[in-house]
């Protein structure tokens, strides 16, 4: 049962990713991270 559980949860994971993929929010989840970086080390 445990089994099932970890792939269900693996599989709903990739899916998630493939839909944020494919609708470029990636691009906005990173410019976010790289803007929350320079921040911390002072540059931005």
């Amino acid at each position: 049962m445990k089994k099932y559980i970890n792939i269900s949860i693996l599989l709903i994971g990739m899916l998630f990713i493939i839909i944020g993929i494919g609708q470029n929010d990636y691009h906005d989840t990173l410019m976010k991270a790289i803007y929350i970086c320079l921040e911390c080390i002072g540059i931005g």
